[in-house]
């Protein structure tokens, strides 16, 4: 209890989410880069996950339309580096800024309203 559990579920969402339902006092969880079915979004909001979003991710369609639908106050930026690749080189921790500029054209807010949002959900997060 009490942690906060970044989770990789690439094609285990729903293993991933039948274990957070079976412990639901093990933590926050933050799925990490999800990439589940719009239903399993659904029930990973309903279980109370957050998400991790990055530059790459954002970059397919599959990612934008995902973190379209993600609940506002539960979203965080990461850049996933230097794992994942931004205009051919390898993602770097500033590069999330890159992820907030996308959200803020998904969401269809201005850029600081989004920075706002998700510095904000920082704060919830770590308090």
């Amino acid at each position: 209890g009490g942690r906060i559990m970044s989770l990789h579920s690439r094609r285990a969402a729903a293993e991933v989410l039948d274990a957070l339902a079976a412990r639901p006092e093990a933590g926050t969880p933050i799925l990490h880069w999800f990439s589940g079915s719009q239903r399993e979004l659904l029930r990973a909001i309903s279980l109370g996950c957050w998400f991790s979003v990055g530059p790459a991710m954002l970059a397919g369609e599959k990612g934008r339309v995902l973190a379209a639908k993600m609940p506002r106050d539960r979203v965080l930026t990461e850049s996933d580096g230097p794992f994942a690749q931004v205009e051919g080189r390898q993602a770097y921790p500033w590069d999330a800024a890159r992820a907030a500029e996308t959200l803020a054209q998904l969401w269809g807010e201005s850029l600081s309203s989004v920075e706002w949002q998700l510095a904000a959900n920082l704060r919830a997060l770590t308090a």
